[in-house]
């Protein structure tokens, strides 16, 4: 292996490592949160105990994501930036998910669009988490 190939694969390597423990690192990760309400259009929807229940988000280390879309389980991918003054930047890859037809009312569809996401603000407490898209505001609480 010569000198420039050997140093190419380790500055890949750094460069990997250093996003792994980006995501790792990052407060979100860990974090499991439950659906409350949805903005969308200036109307609020606000879910009933029972539906938050069945619609949460979980931030898994190296990018991983879980959800809970009512009846179905979905995975993907996440990454964000470091929140400044509680808001920052998110990333959220395509959910795949199961497709079981949901008994009304559902939201599971609703919570699948989160890739589109693109903004997070969390509140200072760690109460409340918000993510935006450009059309949708969903609200979270921390998952009990």
């Amino acid at each position: 292996m010569t000198f420039r190939t050997a140093l190419a694969a380790t500055a890949a390597t750094l460069a990997l490592s250093g996003c792994a423990t980006m995501t790792a690192s990052h407060p979100l990760t860990g974090t499991e949160w439950t659906l409350v309400a949805m903005d969308t259009s200036g109307s609020t929807t606000t879910l009933t105990a029972s539906l938050q229940q069945r619609h949460t988000v979980s931030f898994g280390k190296d990018g991983e994501m879980t959800l809970q879309l009512d009846c179905n389980r979905g995975q993907s991918t996440w990454t964000a930036g470091q929140a400044m003054n509680g808001a920052g930047t998110i990333a959220i890859g395509p959910v795949a998910s199961t497709r079981m037809a949901c008994p009304e009312p559902s939201f599971g569809t609703d919570l699948a669009r989160l890739s589109e996401a693109t903004r997070y603000t969390r509140t200072l407490d760690g109460r409340q988490l918000a993510i935006e898209t450009p059309t949708l505001r969903y609200t979270f609480a921390p998952a009990t």
